[in-house]
């Protein structure tokens, strides 16, 4: 009995929580009254839970349903009241609904989850404005991206293989390994892009670069560049933007492993790190020395957040590579291993990355060490794609501040890794 009491106490707290909110929000808006306030959402927690205790008492499902049914007329009922008056809302109506089915939970004994749907209703009714202004904040484009990447995620995923369907050397490609690196890559694609977007105001060069890298380090590379024909006395800040987006790429690959195989970045952490720590010391050394260069340099144009057509093309590649890998591999052993990820570093870091930590997760396919230098050979063979970007398309004064700098990082990359 104290038990089924203590259930009963629980729903009518949680109920009271969610009244005092909308009681608070019917004394503010005096325009739009609400139905239910202080006393009326303990009462609707209560019959939830009476009404769950009475379908078990009776062994009837219908014990349960017809107090929920009645509930469900008293809202349908209020809710038209509230159209009379031009109100088309149904946030207090489906909250009323949804503490009666708290009410219910508390006698299943399912109290943490009552707690957190308490709290998630409290949340969302008591930040309106704040949700409201948050939701202004995205694009049209910006929310198709993000349903693209939901439906990619919550449709597709789940229904894909996860085993291989192909004899070797294509046994590597499994679907839904696939899918999630894309899925991976994506998803810091998509947070970068928000982090760039609404922390734009900070005009901080380090800042500017390091969110431009998140997305694309090359795309970084290619817009300073070509401004840099033009704005040649900011060269300085373009330069420390383009090094700390190079920075982030290798920072970045860290945390991919760290996803996919988390055993490597024992391993694989001593070259990124001397990559990242000799670009951010020769950051410091080339800085500018007056301080308003720092601030008058714009972000990098940055495309949508996710594209569902660069993810069928990231897919594509990253099976390609890995299919590539493990023929070199089979054929040349570790010096094919290290050919094909110089190719792949050519175009893209994040698929050869991904298919080097996969394959060393898998016993006896791919020892670490190579897998270690051929993603460090990928990371330092797209440096130098992008060092030719600056080479071809910067002005003289943004060359003669990037190149030495490029030169060094390779040089010391490549020692910290073929000495593991």
């Amino acid at each position: 009995m104290t038990e089924l009491f203590f259930h009963f106490g629980f729903a009518l707290a949680i109920g009271l929580l969610i009244g005092l909110e909308r009681q608070f929000k019917m004394s503010g808006d005096l325009e739009h009254a609400l139905f239910g306030g202080i006393r009326t959402f303990p009462l609707l927690a209560l019959t939830g839970c009476t009404a769950a205790m009475l379908g078990d008492l009776m062994d009837s499902p219908w014990g349960f349903v017809l107090p929920i049914a009645i509930v469900g007329a008293f809202l349908v009922v209020a809710y038209l009241g509230t159209v009379k008056n031009g109100d088309l809302g149904l946030t207090t109506e489906v909250s009323a609904l949804l503490t009666v089915l708290i009410g219910a939970l508390c006698y299943y004994s399912q109290l943490e989850l009552a707690a957190a749907l308490g709290i998630v209703v409290l949340f969302l009714l008591s930040l309106k404005t704040e949700l409201h202004q948050f939701s202004k904040m995205f694009t049209q484009l910006e929310i198709v991206s993000l349903a693209k990447f939901g439906l990619m995620t919550a449709i597709i995923l789940p229904i894909l293989p996860d085993q291989p369907s192909l004899a070797a050397p294509f046994d590597v490609l499994i679907l839904r390994n696939i899918w999630l690196m894309v899925l991976l890559v994506s998803a810091i694609g998509i947070v970068g892009y928000f982090l760039n977007k609404n922390i734009k105001k900070n005009k901080a060069i380090v800042l500017t670069g390091f969110l431009g890298g998140l997305i694309s380090s090359t795309a970084v590379t290619l817009s300073y560049s070509s401004r840099s024909k033009n704005q040649a006395a900011l060269s300085r800040s373009f330069a420390i933007a383009i090094l700390v987006a190079w920075i982030t790429m290798f920072l970045r690959i860290i945390i991919e492993v760290a996803i996919i195989n988390y055993a490597l970045v024992s391993s694989l952490w001593i070259p990124m790190t001397v990559a990242a720590s000799t670009g951010a010391a020769y950051c410091w050394f080339i800085r500018p020395k007056q301080a308003q260069n720092q601030t008058q340099n714009e972000d990098a144009e940055i495309q949508a957040p996710f594209s569902l057509k660069r993810s069928l093309i990231f897919g594509g590649l990253y099976a390609a590579v890995i299919v590539i890998a493990n023929i070199a591999q089979i054929n040349f052993g570790d010096q094919g291993i290290y050919l094909s990820a110089i190719a792949a570093g050519f175009t893209d870091v994040d698929a050869i990355t991904l298919s080097m930590a996969e394959m060393s997760q898998q016993s006896g396919s791919l020892e670490p060490s190579v897998a270690v230098r051929a993603i460090t050979l990928a990371a330092v063979s797209n440096t130098v794609v992008k060092a030719t970007v600056v080479l071809f398309t910067a002005h003289k004064a943004l060359k003669k501040i990037v190149l030495p700098g490029v030169l060094l990082l390779i040089i010391t990359t490549l020692v910290a890794a073929f000495w593991i």
